[in-house]
């Protein structure tokens, strides 16, 4: 009995021991895995070789842990800032499990968190922040995701909440390119303080902060300026002034308005008392009201011309056109309906002894020339010589320039006598010279025949004569008489009560007369 008492003790003693060693202290899992399960027998993590062939501890099965507490959100520029502060509901501690916090938004409140509503996650039970980019208001929810992927309830949501606009101290100077800008970014708004320009350099158009308009030819010069104080007009290479218009005070002053030419003459006009001015670069603005054409060589400051509202013509000289009355300041002649269809002189009264309408230029009515008037009279008041078959000259007009491009009408007037009746007599206008190397310019081919001895027969021949040779034509001009049938002596016969003349005009322009005879 001793012993066996002795050899129960004994065992017991080991089988404390047997229990109080660690468990598979020598033990190894080969190509497998240890199953751990709850009380209940679920299955909660596998250690060892997992499924996929990887060796882990995986957790499994977890329990659903806490929602996270309710986000704080911010406005930022571009977007929203969600920020988790670590906590779950309830002051419930992190689980051992704890994989991440995920972040859902969405433009409606009450929203289930969904994939398409994921914004981001955050890693640490710490808490961090996730910005959102949107343009629009969002509501914002977390939810609480474990290692097993056990999904927690989604917290509060938080919102709206909207992004940040964007103001000055925002943007760094100097960062903004036209690039960045829509096309119709700044329609209808207004910029100041700033010089806007079409281009950079070469040909553009500049308005400048103090309201200046300038605009530049491709060289980059300057060939027009409009501002509060008037325009300028340059031409094409920027250095000649074509036309300027100075403002003061609201208002036109001298000059006003100053068109200029490269040469003389230059017209200026001020429209404070209506004045408008031709003249000269070193001629000063006349201070009368009114128009004054001056000499149009540039040493030439002599008034040729002044219109004034009394309308008086003085001409000091010999005037390029000059309207005169017999007194200084009188009010007879003016001008109206200038930029009516049909332009007019009106002439208030007769022309009486001083007053002269002289036109040295071509007039034109409805568009047409209509000459430049007398070029040439001669007259005779004695009979010429007396002559039969030999042509003698009888008038002979002075020398006179034909120009080139215009047209001349040549009239030859006077009365014709033979001794003998039936006689033919002949009479003709000569250029240079009769005969050889004279141009025959009017003929009366014998058709003048004298009835009665002694008795008289008007001769009136007339002829239209162009200069198209591309120069001017000087010659004189004769007036011949001879008798081609009969025996008789004729001649051309004149007094002072019936003179005889040669005529010659200048009517207009060649190209108005086609197939006029050539001069």
């Amino acid at each position: 009995m001793t012993d066996l008492g002795t050899r129960i003790a004994r065992l017991e003693n080991r089988l404390a021991a047997i229990e109080r060693s660690p468990r598979l202290g020598s033990a190894a899992i080969d190509d497998t895995a240890v199953e751990v399960r709850d009380d209940t027998g679920s299955l909660r993590a596998l250690v060892g070789q997992q499924g996929d062939g990887t060796t882990a501890v995986n957790v499994v099965n977890g329990p659903t842990p806490a929602a996270p507490t309710a986000p704080l959100v911010a406005s930022v520029i571009g977007g929203v800032a969600a920020q988790w502060d670590g906590q779950l509901v309830a002051d419930t501690a992190v689980p051992l499990d704890f994989a991440r916090v995920e972040v859902h938004a969405a433009a409606t409140s009450g929203f289930t968190p969904t994939e398409a509503t994921l914004q981001g996650t955050i890693e640490t039970p710490q808490g961090a922040t996730v910005v959102i980019p949107t343009t629009t208001p969002l509501y914002v929810r977390l939810l609480t995701r474990t290692t097993s992927g056990t999904a927690s309830t989604p917290s509060d949501e938080n919102g709206p909440i909207a992004p940040a606009m964007i103001v000055a101290d925002d943007v760094a100077d100097g960062i903004i390119t036209g690039t960045k800008l829509a096309a119709d970014a700044i329609d209808g708004k207004v910029i100041t303080g700033a010089t806007m320009r079409t281009a950079a350099s070469g040909q553009r158009i500049q308005l400048a902060p103090d309201n200046a308009i300038t605009i530049y030819n491709a060289s980059g010069q300057v060939v027009s300026t409009i501002s509060p104080a008037g325009y300028k007009i340059w031409d094409e290479t920027g250095t000649d002034l074509l036309a300027e218009v100075t403002l003061t005070g609201g208002a036109f002053s001298d000059p006003g308005f100053v068109a200029r030419s490269v040469a003389s003459p230059h017209l200026y006009s001020f429209f404070g008392n209506g004045n408008i001015e031709w003249a000269n670069d070193n001629r000063a603005m006349a201070v009368n009201p009114g128009i004054r054409v001056y000499g149009l060589a540039a040493e030439d400051d002599e008034t040729d011309m002044i219109i004034t509202p009394g309308a008086y013509f003085p001409s000091s000289k010999a005037p390029r056109m000059t309207l005169t009355t017999s007194a200084a300041g009188a009010s007879e002649f003016r001008v109206d309906s200038l930029f009516g269809a049909k332009p007019n002189i009106n002439l208030d009264g007769p022309i009486t002894a001083g007053e002269t309408l002289d036109v040295t230029k071509r007039v034109l009515i409805n568009g047409v020339d209509q000459g430049k008037g007398l070029k040439e009279f001669q007259a005779i008041q004695a009979n010429s010589a007396t002559t039969t078959t030999t042509e003698i000259a009888a008038i002979t007009a002075a020398s006179t320039t034909f120009e080139n491009g215009r047209a001349y009408r040549i009239t030859y007037h006077g009365l014709l006598l033979s001794t003998v009746a039936n006689d033919i007599v002949r009479c003709r206008v000569w250029r240079g010279s009769i005969g050889g190397t004279g141009v025959s310019l009017v003929d009366s081919i014998n058709t003048h025949q004298i009835p009665v001895a002694n008795q008289h027969v008007l001769m009136d021949m007339s002829q239209i004569v162009t200069n198209t040779t591309g120069s001017d034509i000087s010659a004189v001009l004769i007036g011949s008489v001879l008798r081609t049938v009969g025996t008789g002596n004729v001649q051309i016969v004149a007094n002072a009560a019936n003179p005889a003349w040669l005529l010659i005009e200048d009517i207009g322009l060649a190209t108005d007369y086609p197939s006029a005879r050539a001069v």
